[in-house]
Parts: structure tokens; C-alpha cells; sequence
């Protein structure tokens, strides 16, 4: 499930084997299946019975081979695939190619787990892309919204830079909305001239893990949650509740 993604029919089949499994409790008798599965694949904190979704788990799996080819340049597999597939690029960017191995196809689909959870933090090597790539703090995608009227959206964000190391305050008024020049005039810009580098939000070692992107393509990442406090409490009821000391 790392390497290759699994028919979406046979993960169909793995998910009805285990709800038959589930709610069939005589043999040659079709049970009722009360709860749906969506539901049962929540977290018990969250009323489910923390099931995975075989697809979306199937998904981060490869979103970890993905992410090694993003941020292990220069190892081996990272060198073996970009001579294959992008020798003069980088793997985000990277298209399909002619004739491209299984393992390949899956791999490009694997990048929209990396679009959703990945970020860019701003150094001063020409790598980041002002328009497509995600690179801007306080928001949730990370992207610019400002419209391209300059039609380079190929722009890097070193090119928003002057040589003093700092922010060109004049060009960033030109391009952005007022909103989006704030934020990016305060973004910090360190004087030794590191490198763009890339970090998975989700984690506070900002390394990607298969548990963070699988929590994000299921959709609890909290971003979405509305109202904290009445979430904080059903969380706090669902974990009483698995606490109780009864019979299984």
C-alpha cells in the first residue's frame, strides 16, 4: 500500500468484508448496518469506532514516498526517479511523461496530499513559485489569492526580494491585495541566505507522517471544526463514555 495504489473495487470488497463481519452476527443471515460507514470510521473521541478508510490510508501511505522525493534530494531513489521522469525540474512540478511505470502514476496522484499539508518556507534560493506554489502563513491553503495580472505565474518569491535582503515593498504593493502585502512585508527574512525548504504543518517536527495525512484527507485537521468549546466537550463525553468499567 506504500508503493502502489490498490483498485478502488478491491478496497470496496476489503470495506464490505469487514461491515458483513461487523453486523452479521448468524451465519447465511444478512445483518442491518445501523451506523454508517463513513461513521464508523470516525475516532471513538469522536463517536466512531476508528476504522480506516482503506483509500484514503492507501493515500498517505504514498504521500510518504512523495514527500521523501520532495525534501531527500540527492538520495537514491529521489536521483533514480528525477532522471527518469524530471531531470530538469522538480517533482511537484514534474508531468507524467511518456510511457510512465505504475509506481509513477501513483506517485503524481499522491501530490494532492502534499498540496493540502505541505508548505513552503521562504529562504532565498529560486524554488518557491508565488502563484502555485504554498507559502504564505495565516491561511489555510498557504497560496496567494491575488489575482496574476503580470501573466508570470511562474514568478518566484525570490524575485519579490532586493538585494539587501528584505522585501520590495513597492512591488509587493503592485501585485498583491493590502491583506496579502501585510503578510508577506512580515514575513522574516534571515540575512545568511538559506534555502526554500519544505515542511509538513501538520506535525510540530514538521516531518510528514502517514497518521497527520490520513487525519487530514479524512477532514480532522480542526481547521474545519466550528465551535471549539462544544467540540473540546463531545470529545471530553465520547472518552468517559469508553472509559466506563463494564462488560465488553
Amino acid at each position: 500500500m506504500s508503493v502502489f495504489k490498490i483498485p478502488t473495487n478491491f478496497c470496496d470488497e476489503l470495506r464490505s468484508m469487514m461491515s458483513r463481519f461487523w453486523w452479521n452476527h448468524e451465519e447465511r443471515k444478512r445483518g442491518i448496518s445501523w451506523v454508517a460507514w463513513k461513521k464508523l470510521c470516525q475516532p471513538k473521541g469522536m463517536g466512531g469506532m476508528g476504522f480506516r478508510d482503506f483509500k484514503l490510508f492507501n493515500l498517505a501511505l504514498l504521500g510518504k514516498q512523495a514527500w521523501r522525493l520532495t525534501t531527500a534530494i540527492g538520495s537514491l531513489w529521489e536521483q533514480v526517479m528525477r532522471a527518469r521522469y524530471y531531470p530538469n525540474g522538480v517533482f511537484m512540478t514534474a508531468n507524467l511523461g511518456y510511457n510512465p511505470s505504475y509506481i509513477w502514476r501513483r506517485l503524481v496522484e499522491a501530490r494532492m496530499v502534499l498540496d493540502r499539508g505541505m508548505r513552503s518556507r521562504i529562504g532565498h534560493d529560486r524554488s518557491t513559485r508565488v502563484w502555485r506554489d504554498a507559502w504564505l502563513p495565516g491561511t489555510h491553503t498557504g497560496r496567494v489569492i491575488s489575482p496574476c495580472f503580470n501573466g508570470n505565474e511562474d514568478m518566484l518569491v525570490s524575485e519579490l526580494m532586493t538585494e539587501s535582503t528584505s522585501w520590495d515593498v513597492e512591488r509587493l504593493s503592485s501585485l498583491f491585495l493590502p491583506f496579502e502585502k501585510d503578510r508577506i512585508a512580515n514575513i522574516r527574512l534571515s540575512q545568511h541566505r538559506p534555502s526554500d525548504i519544505w515542511y509538513w504543518r501538520m506535525e510540530k517536527d514538521e516531518v510528514y507522517s502517514v497518521k497527520s495525512a490520513y487525519k487530514l484527507l479524512a477532514g480532522r485537521d480542526g481547521v474545519e471544526m466550528s465551535g471549539a468549546s462544544d467540540w473540546s466537550r463531545e470529545m471530553w463525553l465520547w472518552k468517559r463514555l469508553w472509559q466506563v468499567p463494564v462488560w465488553p
